[in-house]
């Protein structure tokens, strides 16, 4: 019995020790401070401010470069049905310790609340995201964590259950712009409206708009003679005759969409929408579109991912200003669309792809695709690179009107020409050198005091 009691503390000893060896030494070499970097703070966001969140943390080191950070923080947000945002925080632990280590949290908004409410919420839940990392680190014994809930939080949810609106979101804009020069000028006004109610299972929008472009200039054209010659005036100067052009392009449109959710991935419903556009010859176009869709990814995801299949069948009945190419001025057309669309938002930065097939079904040989692709690639946090690219093979280009236009007609813009393809693209990059550490907040001479124009 001795002996057998003797070998079972010997086999306990070897495999105790290497544990209560290594839990001392992550105890006792744990570091400093926490190492973060924080991306998807986007400036133009004023609910999420990086000055805010550095001003509030000051148990972390905030560092430029995500390759030496301890924790990257990537921050991707949505619109939620409510007209708010929904934020989603990613938590990726990448050095030491917090190697491996992952954590998601939502925050959710709403429409009525101000960009320092947005703030406050934002920033408390990144406290509570990298609260189990900080508890690693030496900086962690000088925090204190209060762990009572506010009555006013809990009395705020329960009013928010009950919508007054029923989820219905409203949305009314305009604007007005007028250039002035010597020989020319434009005026530009507008206005739209948009009404929406997004729920899980229900997304119903409509919108409307209207666009006027009133354009008038004076030409100048020196005035010859039927051989050639200039033709003078009494003092011997050349007579200058003035011709007034005047442009009216105008673009009016409004769209409604219902969408019905079957499953975290499927969907159906339908588009309908009207416009006017002057430019592409279209007196009046109206059009309904049913189409079904399908997410790869689950609903869940859609904040860091997706990959969308829709396809649909269009009726189109268009109304012309001038008679097309084809010898027409009113039609019915009937064409069917395949769209697919990706999105990520990872570490290493973000993409969006878009693709589009479509032809009309009465005439096969009447057919576009088009595909486009915005990309953010960071190489570190220092450097990164951008691109944006947008293609289209056109051969559906049943609008163009026939006749001979103008040279202004042309450069007005008030026609459009036939093109087989359309590109267009931009890229660059940004750079940064310097300190890594970016934890310093200093406002002092900030702004100009809403001048516009030159010191």
């Amino acid at each position: 019995m001795k002996n057998i009691l003797l070998l079972l503390i010997l086999a306990f000893f070897p495999l105790t020790t290497p544990l209560v060896s290594q839990t001392l030494v992550d105890n006792y070499n744990l570091p400093n401070k926490l190492r973060v970097f924080i991306d998807g703070c986007d400036g133009r966001d004023g609910g999420c401010n990086m000055d805010f969140i550095r001003t509030e943390i000051t148990a972390v080191d905030f560092y430029r470069d995500n390759q030496t950070a301890d924790v990257f923080l990537l921050i991707n947000n949505n619109t939620s049905g409510g007209g708010g945002r929904q934020y989603q925080l990613l938590f990726i632990g990448q050095q030491n310790i917090h190697a491996g280590r992952k954590d998601t949290l939502y925050v959710n908004t709403k429409q009525t609340d101000t960009d320092f409410e947005v703030r406050e919420k934002l920033t408390r839940f990144i406290k509570l995201g990298l609260a189990p990392f900080v508890a690693k680190t030496t900086a962690g014994e000088a925090i204190e964590i209060n762990m009572k809930t506010d009555s006013g939080i809990r009395e705020d949810r329960m009013q928010e259950s009950v919508d007054p609106w029923d989820y219905w979101v409203f949305n009314v804009g305009s604007n007005a712009n007028i250039e002035l020069e010597e020989l020319s000028r434009q005026i530009n006004y507008g206005g739209d409206i948009n009404i929406n109610r997004i729920t899980d299972e229900w997304k119903i929008s409509l919108s409307g708009r209207i666009d006027e472009r009133l354009r008038r200039t004076i030409q100048k054209v020196p005035r010859v003679d039927e051989n050639g010659n200039p033709v003078l005036d009494e003092v011997g100067n050349q007579i200058i005759d003035e011709f007034e052009n005047n442009f009216d392009v105008s673009e009016f449109g409004f769209s409604h969409q219902l969408v019905k959710s079957i499953s975290p991935q499927w969907s159906y419903g339908y588009d309908m929408a009207g416009r006017q556009n002057t430019r592409f010859n279209y007196q009046f176009q109206t059009s309904f579109r049913p189409a079904v869709e399908f997410n790869i990814f689950p609903e869940s995801e859609q904040n860091s991912r997706f990959l969308r299949l829709n396809y649909g069948i269009e009726v189109r009945n268009n109304r012309y200003v001038e008679e097309t190419i084809y010898g027409v001025l009113k039609e019915t057309r009937v064409l069917q669309s395949l769209r697919a669309s990706l999105g990520l938002n990872q570490v290493w930065g973000n993409l969006e792809v878009g693709y589009r097939l479509r032809n009309y079904l009465d005439d096969f040989s009447s057919w576009s695709t088009g595909l486009n692709i915005s990309a953010e690639f960071r190489v570190t946090g220092n450097f990164s690179f951008f691109m944006r690219a947008e293609g289209n093979y056109v051969k559906d280009q049943i609008y163009l009107a026939s006749g001979d236009f103008t040279e202004q007609d042309i450069l007005s813009g008030r026609v459009t020409l036939p093109s087989a393809y359309t590109i267009d693209t931009r890229f660059g990059f940004n750079f940064r050198f310097g300190s890594n550490l970016n934890n310093f907040v200093n406002r002092r001479f900030f702004g100009r005091a809403n001048f516009v124009g030159n010191d």
